[in-house]
């Protein structure tokens, strides 16, 4: 896909969008109260990597070039001012790792790390990633505690419930009380593309009361369900409400493009 020069970044009620060193990004209004909290979420734009993965793709297992790769975590790592990003080989899971020290990844290795799909820590200049293409990001801050999460979240991770899983282990880990903690859903396909043809094979059947018509569904309103549940409160969930499907100028989509590059998402605590 050919980007134009001078697309505009659209916008929503919680996210602002900002630009640093050529790169733009969003960041979340509630989020950004907090001096101590770093966090981006970035776009496709502002790299070097060329079609179908134009420009700031951040994953190596798209079939884009590994070198191309590395200058655009290089440039995301710039502007989140941090000298490694912890990140994985996500594979739909579950599984969080809990991080009590900055492991200080080789920029070189492209996954140190694998089948894991979210990370959470206490430590302060640990800078967190996910990439997507359609799946959720979902940030999590406890301002109390100081801990902060990040949670891939496609629709495999929803059934499996990983934001629930997540809400214990911040419990369990850290001390935290669910309904002090913040959350953010990062743009991600909306409730206008996500269509599920097989969706009697594929989803559990609580999921139909998110069911908008014949085989559309929400997942916006299933993870803020699946948080409330968890014991957050509905006002400390912000939702960007931005669908990657429709805007493909500045989001990767697979279900859009197919072959395409993924898009960072970032937190971590200011070193």
């Amino acid at each position: 896909m050919a980007l134009s020069a001078d697309i505009v970044l659209p916008t929503s009620a919680t996210l602002q969008p900002h630009s640093e060193n050529g790169l733009p990004f969003y960041r979340f209004h509630r989020f950004s109260q907090f001096s101590e909290l770093e966090h981006a979420v970035f776009t496709r734009l502002g790299g070097v990597s060329s079609p179908p993965f134009d420009s700031l793709n951040v994953s190596y297992d798209s079939g884009d070039e590994a070198s191309k790769v590395r200058e655009n975590l290089r440039r995301v790592r710039i502007v989140l001012s941090s000298p490694s990003l912890v990140y994985a080989r996500q594979n739909h899971s579950r599984n969080i790792v809990v991080l009590d020290r900055n492991p200080q990844f080789d920029p070189a290795i492209p996954y140190p790390l694998h089948g894991k799909d979210g990370f959470m820590t206490q430590v302060p200049g640990v800078l967190m990633m996910i990439k997507v293409a359609d799946c959720q990001t979902i940030f999590l801050y406890d301002p109390n505690k100081t801990v902060a999460a990040i949670i891939h979240a496609g629709w495999r991770g929803s059934v499996h419930n990983i934001l629930g899983n997540s809400i214990q282990l911040m419990t369990a880990q850290f001390g935290c009380r669910p309904q002090e903690i913040i959350a953010a859903i990062g743009p991600s396909l909306g409730p206008c593309c996500a269509q599920f043809r097989h969706w009697r094979q594929e989803l559990p059947a609580d999921f139909a009361r998110f069911r908008l018509n014949k085989d559309h569904f929400d997942f916006w309103a299933i993870s803020q369900h699946q948080l409330q549940k968890a014991g957050l409160l509905a006002e400390h969930i912000e939702i960007a409400g931005l669908c990657t499907k429709c805007h493909p100028g500045v989001f990767y989509s697979y279900r859009g493009e197919g072959k395409t590059g993924r898009f960072a998402a970032a937190i971590g605590i200011r070193g």
